[in-house]
């Protein structure tokens, strides 16, 4: 019997899966996938404006199912962003392929297990072993401990992140991030309460009650924009586009700089430009995510939303009647024909200058 943690919610049967991300234990090795996002910022405080959303070049948010891709799910959103930034089209990279190699770059190579990993070795993999398309590699999750086909890795080698940056936990810094056109991944310490996002998206600040009880669960996530009027992250997940806000959420600013809950912010590059500009930037910010929290109580007791430890068997189907196959859902509209079999990229070490 294999226990993984879920965060579940009785009343309406659902249940999500957490801790695909650990901390990370040590930076990269190479020095261009640990570099210092603060040396690097090109905006004063005062420049930034008052909202940035990235989401119109996002591909479509995709559903990890049982699995602990999480780390995977959210990396694969930011190169597919960075990837349409440059060739305008959607493109659908194998989370399975990532996750795998993440998983490798742990040190488990004989003994690859869904037992999730941390940020720096998604993003090792990704500038060791590249990125295949989701066409070659599928996300069959009964294929989660099978090493990729020889053609995936042959494919992928073409394929890779040139530079990482590592972002403080830092308002300044990660709204910077984002002006500057590049979404951060990051992992946090969610709790049950997280689960009232389901419905429109708005997660709220942990509670004194969250914060009693001793169960929580990690999850890595992907941030694309902000609003000061909100005070939130625009948030994109990987628990498919049914779930809160067509697949985002807004998490408070308070909640993603507390380093008691936030850990590992990252930010990664595969394309030689500077600063993507301005076209995300809204001086409007007139929508206020946060006014229309009402929060999706389901008659809570305490016992109907909680984190638990549930049987997750590696193979099968899942307990809610989720497909084992979960590739191209909503991915419907991607174009390989783009997809640069030569896109090697070059190292280019100036981000904002």
């Amino acid at each position: 019997m294999s226990l993984r943690k879920f965060l579940v919610n009785r009343y309406k049967n659902r249940k999500f899966r957490l801790n695909g991300i650990f901390p990370s234990t040590h930076l990269p090795s190479k020095q261009w996938l640990c570099q210092a996002l603060s040396d690097h910022l090109i905006y004063d405080a005062n420049q930034l404006p008052p909202k940035v959303d990235l989401r119109q070049d996002m591909t479509p948010v995709e559903d990890q199912s049982r699995i602990g891709s999480c780390t995977a799910n959210c990396l694969a959103g930011a190169y597919e962003y960075l990837t349409k930034k440059k060739n305008g089209h959607n493109t659908d990279v194998s989370r399975l392929f990532i996750y795998y190699n993440g998983r490798v770059k742990s040190g488990n190579s004989y003994n690859v297990t869904d037992s999730g990993c941390s940020m720096t070795n998604i993003i090792e993999a990704l500038e060791e072993f590249g990125i295949c398309l989701e066409s070659i590699w599928p996300y069959n999750i009964t294929n989660i401990n099978t090493r990729p086909s020889d053609e995936a890795y042959t494919t992928a080698k073409d394929h890779k992140i040139t530079e990482a940056f590592q972002v403080k936990i830092d308002l300044y810094e990660m709204k910077s991030c984002l002006a500057q056109g590049f979404p951060f991944a990051f992992g946090l310490k969610l709790f049950a309460s997280f689960d009232q996002a389901t419905n429109i998206g708005v997660v709220p600040m942990p509670s004194a009650f969250d914060r009693s009880r001793q169960s929580h669960g990690n999850h890595a996530l992907l941030a694309v924009g902000y609003s000061d009027r909100s005070q939130a992250f625009i948030v994109r997940n990987s628990w498919g586009e049914d779930w809160g806000d067509k697949g985002y959420c807004y998490i408070p600013y308070d909640y993603i700089t507390n380093t008691e809950y936030c850990f590992d912010v990252w930010t990664v590059r595969k394309v030689a430009i500077d600063d993507f500009g301005q076209d995300h930037w809204d001086q409007d910010d007139s929508i206020d995510y946060q006014q229309n929290f009402n929060p999706d109580n389901d008659n809570d007791d305490g016992n109907n939303r909680t984190i638990e430890d549930l049987d997750n068997d590696d193979d099968g189907d899942d307990d809610n009647g989720d497909n084992a196959y979960f590739g191209n859902q909503t991915n419907n509209d991607q174009d390989d024909e783009h997809w640069n079999t030569t896109d090697t990229g070059q190292r280019f070490f100036n981000f904002g200058y």
